[in-house]
């Protein structure tokens, strides 16, 4: 098992890599990205502002605007060297500027310090040497060799100066724990992740207990009493949990409840009253999985029973409490096992419907937000925690396995 949890560890992240890649990838090609939205913004609050002064609108921004922010976006770079930048495997720009150069070959500008720990702002001046390259010193003089000027040419440039970007460059990306800045409230992904995990958390920790708390002892009920009253009667309510999606038993549930005869609130979380905001969410998130999971536990538990150790314990004369809840049990729920760390990244990022629904401001919600309002930014660094969980959850879905079957070893 030690060796196998090292090999699996190996492979996370070559996992990770590939997953990341395409999700990267499919940001760049989907139309309706943060450049053409924040185009649009822009658009939209020239025409509102030139309506009321009663003049013509201005149109589109200029070649200088969309050049900022194509490498605000890091739109202004090769895929890969972006994939690179935004995963802190390249350096890449922590903090830029634009200048000027006059008819001297001198330029300034003044940049935000690229050290968060510190305020003030940097001034900085560009000239061209001797050699014809492109210079950077300090106020006082000295030169800044841990920033970088190149050349930032614009097509149709009005401005017949020489335009020049001056950056730092750092290494700032997944691996260094930076999931970047939402292009919709310019806060850090980050932060808003961490906003909204302790409610996923929350339900998504009550979803998998209650789930296997109940699916099991239910499965193993419907098992031991197939075609008998009570197991038609919760066959028809396992189905019926697994035919109706979640949303739609969430609207009817708060219709009835929530409306009709006001027992339970119908929107929000309150921290301060957690019980009664959670009931109805986690009924409507767990009712699919739940009743999957009694269906996986009842069908391999009878095909077990019906196995030929099954028969040759009872031949040698085990008890029937033994011979199911010893043999029979340890070997039925091999298949909740194996799917146990696709359930945990599950519950806590694949509840967006149940989240909308009920407005609750946990990561599924965050996420169809960021989908809708093409916010890459929160939607790769949502990506990211999700395949890391995912990735664990794999893992231990593996020990879980090993735990449960000693037969399933890993040397091989």
């Amino acid at each position: 098992m030690r060796d196998y949890i090292l090999r699996r560890m190996l492979l996370v992240p070559l996992t990770f890599l590939g997953i990341t890649l395409v999700a990267f990838l499919l940001t760049r090609f989907v139309p309706g990205g943060p450049i053409e939205r924040a185009l649009a913004e822009k658009l939209q609050a020239s025409q509102k502002h030139v309506g009321l002064a009663g003049l013509s609108s201005t149109g589109p921004a200029s070649p200088e605007e969309l050049d900022n922010l194509k490498r605000q976006y890091s739109f202004d770079r090769p895929i890969l060297e972006a994939y690179g930048i935004w995963l802190g495997a390249l350096p890449g720009p922590a903090s830029w500027g634009i200048t000027r150069l006059d008819s001297d070959g001198k330029g300034a500008l003044e940049i935000s310090n690229p050290d968060s720990s510190k305020k003030e702002n940097v001034r900085l001046g560009v000239l061209v040497d001797s050699q014809k390259k492109l210079l950077i010193k300090f106020a006082d003089g000295t030169i800044a060799k841990e920033w970088v000027a190149e050349l930032a040419p614009l097509p149709m440039d009005p401005n017949p100066a020489t335009r020049v970007v001056v950056y730092s460059p750092k290494f700032s990306g997944i691996l260094q724990g930076n999931l970047g800045t939402s292009a919709e409230s310019d806060r850090s992904v980050s932060s808003l992740l961490w906003e909204k995990i302790p409610l996923s958390a929350w339900f998504g920790f009550w979803s998998i207990l209650i789930a296997y708390l109940v699916a099991v002892p239910l499965g193993v009920y419907k098992a031991l009493n197939n075609g008998s009253i009570g197991d038609g009667i919760t066959s028809a309510l396992v189905f019926f949990g697994f035919a109706i999606p979640g949303f739609v038993l969430a609207l009817g549930s708060m219709y009835l409840i929530c409306f009709h005869l006001n027992w339970l609130p119908h929107s929000g979380f309150n921290w301060n009253e957690p019980i009664r905001h959670t009931i109805l969410p986690l009924a409507c998130e767990s009712a699919g999985a739940f009743a999957t999971m009694t269906l996986f536990m009842k069908n391999s538990l009878l095909d077990n029973l019906n196995a030929d150790y099954i028969r040759t314990a009872r031949a040698k004369g085990a008890s029937p409490n033994r011979v199911v809840y010893i043999h029979a049990l340890r070997n039925s729920i091999i298949p909740l096992a194996a799917n146990f760390g696709n359930n945990l990244s599950f519950f806590l990022t694949g509840a967006f419907l149940i989240e909308y629904t009920f407005d609750i401001d946990g990561l599924g919600l965050l996420g169809y937000d960021s989908l809708v309002h093409r916010d890459f930014p929160v939607f790769l660094g949502l990506l990211t925690v999700s395949s890391i969980t995912l990735l664990i959850g794999n893992i231990i879905s593996d020990l879980c396995l090993a735990a449960v079957d000693p037969r399933i070893r890993f040397h091989k």
